[in-house]
């Protein structure tokens, strides 16, 4: 269904009227959760091609984000379940929303279906992933289906806007004197945290209206290899604090370090799936960052590469460990 919504190739039967009363029941269901129309009186509606959407204002640009999620990979639908998967695939797209100090405003959902999947079963997939874009602002209002001879794989993709007076937050912003902080404790997301990713939308909001905020991202692979991609976008290095960073790990990585003899530490570093913020600002700002409960971490550095300042006051050298897809 392309939801504005023709449809696009074929949703094996598996009650009377196939896809397209699939269609019909999948626009009933998000009929319930749209505060907007898609179009006029006179225009498109749900079952057309595309999805014209009111204006965002005087700034009319929008931004744009998408996140591809496969079962095997990203989850296990077996265990999670469809409800969840649709959750988790849309808020990973509001947490990049977050980063990006963007107020998320519409979505489309695209999925391709193991052939004959239950029709109870999509439609609680689709619930999950309008559920959890309408408690953040962000209803769908279309979308793709398709079904094939592999395991699920769901895409969404989420336009986003500036608030008055707000700006894009990036990656390449950061300057040499920043200092780092995060939105919350990291690692040992593999617990249950992983399909349950909150989106900071609000302090991504608040940080975009701060000048001294230079840099942003969301830890989606990892805390290092994530870091690695500001460094890399902004020409600098990174300088972590072992003694700081004591203050992030999560309880679920201490958790999993008693399973696997990994340290908390090295799990808090590189585990990924946390969806929390990391931020360089200048250090003006840290008062008015800490009352929005951003930790510190460390700092950026002019020199290149990942350090770690030890307790014992050494200076050791980090490598970008997470996560990332193969090619």
């Amino acid at each position: 269904m392309s939801i504005a919504n023709g449809t696009s190739g074929s949703h094996e039967k598996d009650a009377p009227g196939g896809e397209r009363a699939l269609v019909r029941a999948i626009g009933a269901l998000l009929a319930r959760y749209a505060p907007i129309r898609v179009s006029d009186a006179n225009g498109p509606d749900f079952g057309d091609d595309m999805a014209p959407l009111p204006s965002a204002g005087p700034d009319s640009v929008l931004a744009w984000t998408t996140d591809m999620l496969m079962d095997g990979v990203d989850f296990r639908t077996s265990e999670a379940g469809w409800e969840a998967v649709g959750r988790k695939a849309m808020l990973v797209n509001l947490s990049d929303c977050a980063a990006m100090g963007g107020r998320p405003i519409a979505g489309l959902l695209a999925l391709s279906l193991p052939r004959r999947s239950p029709r109870a079963d999509v439609l609680k997939l689709v619930q999950g992933a309008a559920e959890a874009g309408a408690a953040h602002g962000c209803p769908v209002v279309g979308g793709d289906t398709n079904s094939w001879d592999g395991a699920l794989v769901v895409a969404v993709t989420v336009a986003a806007r500036r608030e008055p007076h707000g700006r894009w937050l990036a990656r390449s912003g950061a300057q040499d004197g920043d200092m780092l902080f995060v939105s919350g404790p990291l690692g040992g997301s593999i617990l249950g945290r992983h399909l349950k990713p909150r989106p900071r939308i609000e302090l991504g909001l608040q940080l975009a209206q701060l000048t001294g905020v230079h840099a942003a991202i969301d830890i989606s692979d990892g805390l290092l290899i994530d870091l690695d991609r500001v460094c890399e976008a902004s020409g600098c290095g990174a300088e972590l604090d072992e003694h700081a960073l004591q203050a992030v790990i999560h309880a679920d990585a201490r958790r999993l370090a008693e399973r696997d003899g990994r340290s908390a530490l090295e799990h808090a570093l590189s585990d990924g799936e946390d969806f929390e913020l990391l931020v360089a600002a200048a250090p003006r700002e840290t008062s008015r960052l800490a009352a929005t409960g951003l930790l510190p971490i460390g700092r950026i550095a002019s020199q290149k590469g990942l350090w770690m300042r030890c307790e014992d006051g050494t200076l050791r050298e980090l490598t970008a460990r997470g996560w990332e897809h193969s090619c």
